[in-house]
């Protein structure tokens, strides 16, 4: 086999090698794609629509493209020892990095639609160091990343090549999975993905190609004047104009809709969770339509389990279960999605396996002070009272309804409020937040890093508090937190659960 494309040998004598060669054609394409509009403004300004001038500039840069991608191709190199992986890089300043393999994390495959045709794929590596991918080799034949995959986590787990070879066996069309999606299934869980991201793309390019629309093609009043029946369209009934809005209303929500679906065609398509076994026990996770992912996420890493539905979607039984974990997903996310659309038969046998468990049936979810949907609702009453005032009195009397917003806000708080609960058993803790994005997360109380009670200036009147749970992994963000609890029950709280970290 030739050395560009040998399998890696797990050898400290094993020579260094090279990513496969058609890596050269995969980076410039994505280069020269990100480029194209160049030559494109270039050809409509610059050059005046000169076709060869056009050409020139482009075989200019396909040659200089494919010129320093070769060059920086063949100054990378890689060597699997033992023990470690090391990558020497770049072209005029060499950088040599070693990467142990106890110091890693997470290996994660990656195929994107071109490189699903070749055969390749990309390797990245994850040390936890807070910097995101600390190596990766993109890309390599689908066989060598496999095994380069294999190779680490085998050692992880203290296996030698031998039973590696005849334990770590690819799972198969056989061996049932822990979770599936059918085409039907992720349609389903489409349909509860409502987007605008279809809008937005096309937004985005109307914008970068104004150039080759109409003038005045963003000015309202040029389409208007553009209608030559302009007098009849003012002669409508005021209920055909009610009627007009209401399809433009309907025109969006089946874009919505539609977006929703192929947005999640495109990221779960052909979605699979195995259990691995071999070498770190851990989920095998698989998915995508033109982006093909491959990544082993170790139970022992997992931190906590999300469960996630709403309103409409709790209705007909379908929930989505993430893990919080040391390693960030694919796009960085700190939650792995494991189950998109799931029932809770089909989740409680995954929970299983990371040792967590629902709340049994029987469990009381304890509420927090009502002051946190009243005490919202004034607030936002309040702004929208002086919005209202304010653009009514100066621009237009139509502004005062929107103080009638204040209606809609105040019953969404006041449904958060009735969502937000939590409870504590012997091994686990419970929250839920959230009432159209509802959210159940179930946290180990031996995963809990840090507790802090705190009080806002609102708080202090009323006697109340925050608590704030702190995970590894958790996002700094959002964390994970339960509002506006009276103070000493907050204490009380902070003191059980360390009062059973002390025990363990």
């Amino acid at each position: 086999m030739n050395d560009l494309t040998a399998s890696p040998v797990p050898d400290n004598s094993a020579p260094f090698q090279r990513l496969h060669p058609l890596s050269i054609i995969l980076k410039s394409l994505g280069t020269l794609s990100q480029n194209i509009f160049a030559i494109l403004i270039l050809h409509f300004s610059l050059f005046d629509q000169n076709i060869v001038y056009s050409m020139l500039a482009a075989l200019a840069l396909i040659t200089l493209v494919f010129g320093v991608t070769t060059l920086i191709w063949s100054r990378f190199t890689y060597q699997v020892t033992t023990r470690e992986i090391r990558i020497k890089s770049g072209l005029l300043n060499r950088n040599n990095r070693s990467i142990p393999f106890d110091r890693i994390q997470d290996v994660s495959l990656e195929q994107k639609l071109v490189s699903r045709l070749l055969g390749l794929a990309t390797v990245a590596l994850e040390t936890g160091s807070g910097g995101g991918e600390d190596g990766q080799l993109d890309a390599l034949s689908r066989t060598d990343a496999e095994q380069l995959r294999d190779t680490i986590r085998d050692y992880k787990d203290g296996l030698n090549a031998e039973r590696a070879e005849a334990d770590d066996r690819p799972v198969t069309a056989d061996v049932p999975p822990l979770f599936a999606m059918d085409n039907r299934r992720i349609f389903i869980a489409g349909l509860f993905n409502f987007s605008f991201v279809l809008l937005a793309i096309l937004g985005a390019l109307a914008q970068n190609l104004d150039f080759l629309l109409p003038d005045g093609f963003f000015d309202p009043r040029s389409w208007i004047d553009a209608f030559p029946e302009q007098d009849t369209i003012d002669g409508f009934s005021s209920w055909a104009r009610i009627g007009g809005a209401l399809a433009a209303i309907l025109s969006l929500v089946v874009i919505g809709f539609g977006s929703g679906i192929v947005r999640t065609f495109v990221r779960e398509y052909g979605f699979r969770l195995d259990r691995v076994d071999s070498g770190q026990p851990g989920f095998r996770r698989r998915r995508g339509l033109f982006t093909l992912t491959d990544m082993v996420m170790p139970i022992h890493r997992v931190q906590a389990a999300i469960v996630q539905t709403g309103p409409v979607r709790a209705r007909f039984g379908w929930y989505h279960l993430k893990f919080t974990s040391l390693a960030g997903d694919s796009g960085g996310e700190t939650d792995h999605s494991a189950a998109p659309c799931a029932t809770l038969a089909e989740i409680d046998p995954i929970l299983d396996d990371c040792a967590i468990h629902q709340a049994p049936a029987d469990l009381i979810f304890q509420r927090v002070d009502p002051a946190l949907w009243w005490r919202g609702a004034i607030i936002a009453s309040l702004l929208l009272t002086g919005i209202a005032l304010a653009t009514g009195t100066f621009i237009n009397g139509g502004f005062f309804a929107i103080i009638l917003l204040a209606v809609p806000v105040s019953l969404i708080s006041y449904l958060n409020w009735r969502h937000h609960q939590f409870a504590l058993t012997d091994q686990q803790l419970f929250v839920r937040s959230g009432w159209w994005r509802r959210r159940l997360t179930i946290l180990p109380r031996r995963k809990i890093q840090t507790i802090d009670v705190s009080q806002s200036p609102l708080d202090h009147p009323l006697d109340l508090a925050t608590v704030t749970i702190g995970i590894a992994g958790g996002s700094a963000i959002a964390p994970l937190n339960i509002a506006a609890i009276p103070w000493q029950s907050a204490m009380d709280l902070r003191a059980r659960l360390f009062s059973w970290q002390n025990r363990t």
